[in-house]
Order: C-alpha cells, then sequence, then structure tokens
C-alpha cells in the first residue's frame, strides 16, 4: 500500500514474474487498476506487468474510471465510482466461480471507495495466497466532500489488518548517487 508513484504496481508485477518463474499453478490476476495515463499532473493506473503470461489467468476489469481525478463533481464521483464497482464485482463473481490457490490483486483501493469489504475478504479466503496493492495516500484525497476517500482510506487500514504481511511503500525519489534503484520500501 502506499501513495501515487510509490511503485506498488511495479512491487506486485515483480512478485507475480517470480511466482511464475518458479513454476507456480493456479495463479489468477484480479486487475482493477484504470489504464495507466496521467491526470491533473499524477500518474495513475496502470495493468499489471506479468499478467498477460499465459500460465496467469487474467480478469481485467473494464473501462475503470478515475473518480477523483476525473468527476466534475459528488454526483459524477459517484457514478464513476459505483461504475467501477459494477466492473470489479463481475470478476469477483468469475474468480468465485473457479478460485485459484494463488491470487494478485493490482489496486484494491478502487474496489473499497464503494465495494463490500466482507464481499471482498471471500474472495481473498477462497484463494491460499493473496498478494494485493492499493492506493494509501494523500495526493488523491480531494473527493467534492464525498467522504469516499475516507471511506477508501478507512477500508484499505481494514483490509491490512487482516492480512499476514503489509508492505508500505513511499513515493519513489531517485537521487543521482542511486539513479535507476528504488528507494523507500519499508515492511
Amino acid at each position: 500500500m502506499g501513495e501515487v508513484g510509490s511503485g506498488k504496481t511495479r512491487l506486485t508485477g515483480k512478485l507475480l514474474e517470480e511466482a511464475v518463474s518458479t513454476g507456480l499453478q493456479g495463479i489468477t490476476v484480479l486487475d482493477m487498476a484504470p489504464e495507466a495515463t496521467t491526470l491533473k499532473g499524477i500518474p495513475v493506473g496502470g495493468t499489471l506487468q506479468g499478467a498477460t503470461n499465459p500460465k496467469v489467468r487474467h480478469l481485467k476489469s473494464k473501462d475503470i474510471k478515475t473518480p477523483r481525478l476525473s468527476a466534475r463533481d459528488a454526483d459524477e464521483l459517484f457514478e464513476y465510482a459505483d461504475h467501477n464497482r459494477r466492473m470489479v464485482e463481475e470478476n469477483l463473481d468469475e474468480f468465485m466461480r473457479k478460485p485459484t490457490g494463488i491470487l494478485f490483486v493490482n489496486d484494491v483501493s478502487i474496489y473499497l471507495q464503494r465495494g463490500e469489504i466482507n464481499r471482498l475478504w471471500r474472495v481473498f479466503e477462497a484463494a491460499e495466497t493473496v498478494v494485493a496493492n492499493g492506493y494509501y495516500g494523500e495526493r488523491l484525497k480531494a473527493d467534492h466532500e464525498t467522504g469516499l476517500s475516507s471511506r477508501e482510506r478507512t477500508l484499505m487500514e481494514e483490509l491490512a489488518s487482516r492480512m499476514d504481511r503489509v508492505i508500505r511503500l513511499r513515493p519513489l525519489r531517485l537521487s543521482p548517487i542511486l539513479s535507476g534503484l528504488e528507494k523507500g520500501v519499508s515492511a
């Protein structure tokens, strides 16, 4: 979990590639992220790398919106967040029809903006191992005073409290000496 640009999707992708390269079977990716883009100067979204491997079952939510960055008002924000919830729930249902032992989830916080944590948790419990990432920061807190950001943050904290291990990432900062190296990973 971490701020926009902290490397959540990149780290999750590396863990997915490692799982595939070690020969693990029965891997599903639930990709809840919007397509990679930059809105209001903030890079957001992006598909999980490695998810297109033929050994991985990939359930990509369709047409995911960026509610806080795209909505013009509170009504549109809720419309976008509810749209995202419905798109994600189609894939949650698909996973439950045929669960696998390993589940990777990209951008779980999108669902938590309007979705139900207990429904999500039942999906997590259907797998033996879950690796999930989600937004937990301050840059995207402007939500037309709807409380959506606060709800998302609270449910991310609740989800983290249920997980065995949580890695909190800080935004990546590259120094001239460490050019190309990621910094700020803490457990």
